[in-house]
């Protein structure tokens, strides 16, 4: 690897730091107030609206993308996002203080839906500084160096929610609202030189939605991120109802499977950089396996054993991650990352919002190993689309 290669940009490097810990705050609060919200009420549906809330925000993001991208003051909404994410997580610590289940269950949501616009914020932000700080060589490099520290940073998250959780569910919220404040500390040491063109927000809309529109290669990306989100984003609400519901387990041991997964994906974004060849031909082949891992995953009641393949997925998740991630890179210019970006988040990521419903639904209409056949099942249904979606198969990396 040559020097430009592997030196990455300092704001770069601050850009990954706040994304790790942004993502350990935000993985530890998903799994925590799915648990909550699944003992206060015994409701896997409602424990799945919870886990979707998250994401309801993000059926605006291809709007906050374009105003990214024509703001000059992305720092400043980057430090004002992170600040306000704080602010509203008050609200549980006062459900959890007055004891009320209601009041508990409200600022849950409530909390969720403004985290979830907060973190679209940052999330366009950092796509744009992204592209800005890493040189057309970097790309695989920096996607790597990303997903690791991000999947590492969620891995964390995961495991530290069922520690936190030990402790007292008003000590659990208490200490993901100093993880939120702390993020914003290397935001503040980030340089931007990017000065976009001065345009409105609605006309930078149309030349995203225009540009989108012309390369068939990311609206088929974004086709098979809509059905793949649809069908892992209910993945939480599965395994944490198989860890609470089906056996009976403490809390902990959903902590500990969702960071066998996230261990799988560093693993599996460290391995990323050395995959050659055509996207198309390694996704298909990788998603086949990933269907059938998590279909075998229903008929595993030991807990342990289980945790075999959920590193092998996460493994594969991990890969697919980063080549998806570069592919990007390589095809949209720096001035259209937070509107594509934005995009992604609209028409594919805002699925995971009815995806924990849906996946409380189905578990609560038939089982928990049920769920996990038709997961699986769902995702070997959608390996065809790389066979159909000649343009995006034919990229190499």
């Amino acid at each position: 690897m040559d020097q430009q290669a592997s030196k990455l940009n300092r704001s770069f490097k601050l850009t990954v730091v706040n994304s790790g810990i942004s993502r350990f705050g935000i993985s530890a609060f998903n799994l925590m107030i799915i648990w909550v919200i699944l003992y206060e009420t015994k409701n896997a549906f409602l424990a799945g609206l919870g886990d979707g809330i998250l994401s309801l925000p993000l059926f605006l993001s291809f709007v906050v993308g374009a105003f990214i991208d024509k703001t000059r003051s992305k720092k400043k909404l980057a430090v004002v996002a992170g600040l306000a994410r704080g602010f509203f997580l008050s609200s549980i610590l006062f459900g959890f203080y007055v004891h009320n289940t209601i009041i508990i269950l409200l600022s849950i949501y409530s909390s969720g839906f403004i985290l979830g616009f907060t973190s679209d914020v940052l999330n366009s932000v950092r796509a744009s500084w992204t592209k800005e700080f890493l040189s057309q060589e970097q790309y695989k490099q920096g996607s790597s160096v990303q997903n690791i520290a991000v999947s590492i940073a969620e891995g964390v998250g995961y495991l530290s929610s069922g520690i936190f959780l030990a402790f007292g569910f008003y000590n659990s919220f208490l200490v993901i609202l100093l993880v939120f404040l702390i993020s914003v500390i290397p935001v503040i040491f980030v340089k931007s030189s990017a000065k976009p063109a001065d345009r409105s927000t609605a006309d930078s809309a149309r030349e995203g939605l225009d540009f989108i529109r012309r390369n068939k290669p990311i609206w088929q990306m974004i086709s098979i991120s809509l059905v793949t989100n649809m069908m892992f984003g209910m993945a939480g609400i599965i395994f944490i109802s198989l860890v609470q519901l089906k056996l009976h387990l403490p809390s902990y041991y959903a902590s500990i499977i969702f960071t066998a997964l996230i261990l799988g994906m560093v693993s599996g974004s460290f391995l990323a950089p050395g995959f050659k060849g055509k996207l198309g031909t390694i996704s298909l082949i990788m998603f086949l396996v990933l269907g059938s891992l998590t279909v075998s995953m229903s008929f595993i009641d030991d807990v342990f054993i289980l945790l075999i393949p959920v590193v092998v997925a996460g493994i594969i998740i991990g890969i697919l991650n980063v080549l998806l991630s570069s592919a990007l890179l390589k095809i949209v210019p720096r001035t259209l990352m937070a509107r594509v970006q934005g995009a992604f988040n609209t028409f594919s990521l805002a699925a995971t919002f009815s995806s924990g419903m849906i996946g409380g639904a189905i578990i609560e209409l038939t089982s928990v190993s049920s769920s996990l056949i038709i997961l699986g099942a769902g995702v070997l249904a959608s390996t065809p689309m790389w066979i159909i979606f000649r343009e995006l198969y034919s990229i190499s990396i």
